[in-house]
């Protein structure tokens, strides 16, 4: 019989599953849903610093620079999500046949808020969990994976890199994302 280190799962504790991924002009304004897709990952980054007086015992310790990033793959192509999520890079035309998104001589990038939604069934109950970034912009232009017709599974999947940055705007300590999460009795 193998000896476990837990000898428990609390179902109440922070356990995610996959997403719905959706962006706002910026936090607290109208999210939108990017539509189908994958999260396949996101986490807090950061570059410590260290510096240490020659007749000084300790060094001092520090963060320099802080992200959060969010890397997820789409396979559904809506032109207002799509230049939404470009931050400015692209944009988008519609008529009442056709949508188009053009690109090529922005260099400005304008950021926007993320979210990521886990909902969650546990116990009869609807638990969600929800990471939210304030102050995001991609980090690359549109990049498509193309699959033949015929292949067995033959959607593109376009790949989305997104970096967060500290948004100076807000309390220290609270400036670059939060997670937040339904607590089950």
């Amino acid at each position: 019989m193998p000896t476990y280190q837990n000898s428990t799962v609390d179902a109440n504790k922070l356990i995610l599953g996959n997403y719905k991924i959706e962006t706002a002009p910026s936090s607290g304004g109208t999210y939108v849903n990017v539509g189908a897709g994958m999260l396949t990952d996101h986490g807090h980054d950061f570059e410590k610093y260290d510096v240490q007086a020659g007749n000084a015992p300790d060094p001092i310790e520090g963060i320099a620079k802080e992200t959060y990033h969010i890397n997820f793959e789409m396979i559904e192509y809506d032109g207002s999500v799509l230049s939404a999520i470009q931050c400015g890079a692209i944009t988008e035309t519609n008529t009442t046949a056709l949508s188009t998104i053009s690109g090529g001589g922005n260099q400005v990038l304008t950021s926007r808020a993320f979210r990521l939604t886990n909902t969650r069934l546990i116990s009869g109950a609807t638990a969600q969990t929800i990471v939210t970034v304030y102050k995001a912009t991609v980090d690359n232009g549109l990049q498509f994976t193309s699959k033949g017709d015929n292949d067995t599974d033959p959607i593109n999947v376009m790949t989305v890199a997104i970096t967060a940055e500290v948004d100076a705007t807000k309390t220290a300590g609270s400036q670059l994302f939060s997670i937040t999460r339904t607590k089950i009795a």
